[in-house]
């Protein structure tokens, strides 16, 4: 397995290139700059199958129309949301002057718990409702794709459609009982580890701040 980390789009989104030992691979969130991630297929010599968001925000999603039109790979997306992936409202590509947000559909509709495979990778789905309804982390290996879940000292805001605080809250809670020492790539930001998380970030861990709500 090899993780390549593109850093791309108007938010300089954290997206993620996950490589089978067969050479093909899942684009993690492509947030944009689409020529730049065909750039680095050519350049590894890798077949994209795949399109895994973890949810359906613009700075997410916004080289997923032409990728998908350029490749055919299928788009994997939570079905709570779906209804982002044409309504800039809902996605807030709104909120950026000039931006032009190409709509597209989705392949697979995802539920906390099912499974992907990309060859010999089994990556695994977990429903982290919070930052959006449908928002999802990614598993592989000692490996996880937060999105905007969690990053580094920090998690996701909850301000904008469909974001919900005490979603967040238990979604939290459950993250924070996980036992493994996870190695976190997250949608902004530098990867990190579930240990450092639970020890330094306020929201996770034995004592957080919602323990005061």
């Amino acid at each position: 397995m090899q993780i390549i980390t593109m850093n791309l789009g108007e938010l300089d989104t954290s997206c993620y290139l996950l490589v089978s030992d067969e050479g093909n691979a899942a684009m993690i969130d492509p947030a944009g700059e689409c020529d730049k991630i065909i750039e680095e297929l050519s350049r590894n010599s890798l077949t994209l199958t795949k399109i895994l968001l973890t949810h359906g925000h613009f700075d997410h999603t916004g080289a997923v129309a032409e990728l998908k039109e350029i490749t055919g790979a299928k788009v994997y997306i939570h079905a709570d949301d779906e209804c982002m992936l044409n309504d800039t409202i809902k996605n807030v590509a709104y909120l950026v002057p000039g931006y032009t947000y190409k709509p597209f559909e989705a392949d697979v509709l995802l539920s906390g718990g099912d499974m992907i495979f990309l060859d010999e990778l089994e990556i695994s789905v977990m429903h982290t409702p919070g930052h959006t309804k449908g928002s999802v982390m990614y598993f592989v290996n000692n490996s996880v794709f937060t999105g905007d879940t969690i990053f580094e000292g920090s998690v996701g805001r909850t301000d904008f459609y469909s974001g919900d605080i005490k979603a967040q809250r238990e979604t939290l809670k459950r993250i924070s009982a996980l036992r493994e020492n996870y190695t976190l790539y997250p949608g902004h930001g530098g990867a990190t580890t579930l240990e450092d998380e639970k020890k330094y970030n306020m929201y996770l861990g034995s004592s957080n701040m919602y323990d005061m709500f």
